[in-house]
């Protein structure tokens, strides 16, 4: 029979084949039992949460676990739950998202320390590789951003705002919720415009350096401050801080005009 519903059926977003190979088979009682301390270091706020909204996060960190595949390299030492936190800094990014999760990247390498790549002829902490599906990771940077959560750098927040980025920005985008991220990020990209708003983010001396490499480097950066400084963002840069958090659809910021 010939099809005659909507085109938006061929147009909706589908996930690739999942590769994930997290060896525990749990529920999201069993894991927030067992891996809150875990899921703690990288969302302070979860053991706060009603346990409503704690099962929602378990859920999606399940999910992440379920389609991401994890690649130690360089004998690394990578434990349940470490995977379980990298997932968590990941479900918090997307929070906002009922589709959470995306096709941009299928696979986390994780290496102990940093590593030098030749193609580049650059040394990374972390970096996203898009034609590898890739996102990289150097554990004791991971740790070190974890453990000072307040400094404004969070290298596995900071690689998938790449990721989610990349994902967004496609011309042809099918993710539900691409056309608000583009919206906001213009919207982030027209106040930077403004030479009376660069100079007096450029004079407070709140972004580092680094974010201003280029537009996607920028993002990343007030995604961790979104994060990390939210109350020094949120006073001293209220529109900025609306659309970096409109732009993830955070709960927080979370507004239809």
């Amino acid at each position: 029979m010939f099809f005659t519903g909507s085109r938006h059926f061929y147009d909706r977003y589908n996930l690739n084949t999942p590769k994930g190979n997290f060896v525990l088979k749990i529920t999201e009682e069993q894991l927030i039992f067992q891996f809150v301390n875990d899921i703690q270091k990288v969302f302070p706020e979860f053991t706060s949460l009603p346990h409503k909204f704690k099962l929602n996060f378990a859920k999606r960190i399940l999910k992440f676990l379920k389609q991401y595949e994890f690649v130690e390299k360089e004998k690394v030492h990578l434990t349940n739950g470490h995977k379980v936190s990298i997932a968590a800094s990941y479900s918090k990014l997307t929070l906002g998202y009922s589709n959470c999760l995306i096709n941009t990247f299928d696979k986390i390498l994780v290496y102990p320390t940093a590593q030098f790549f030749p193609h580049l002829n650059e040394t990374h902490t972390g970096h996203f590789n898009p034609k590898m599906k890739a996102i990289m990771l150097a554990l004791d940077e991971y740790e070190r951003d974890i453990y000072f959560n307040a400094d404004g750098k969070d290298i596995a927040l900071h690689e998938f705002t790449h990721a989610l980025c990349f994902e967004m920005l496609q011309t042809n985008a099918k993710h539900p919720n691409s056309e608000n991220f583009q919206k906001y990020y213009h919207r982030i990209q027209v106040w930077f415009q403004e030479p009376q708003n660069h100079l007096l983010v450029k004079e407070s001396d709140f972004l580092r350096a680094y974010a201003f490499t280029n537009r996607l480097e920028l993002i990343s950066v007030l995604i961790e401050l979104f994060f990390e400084k939210e109350k020094e963002f949120r006073r001293n840069f209220p529109d900025l801080y609306f659309f970096t958090g409109s732009m993830i659809k955070h709960p927080k910021t979370n507004s239809k005009i």
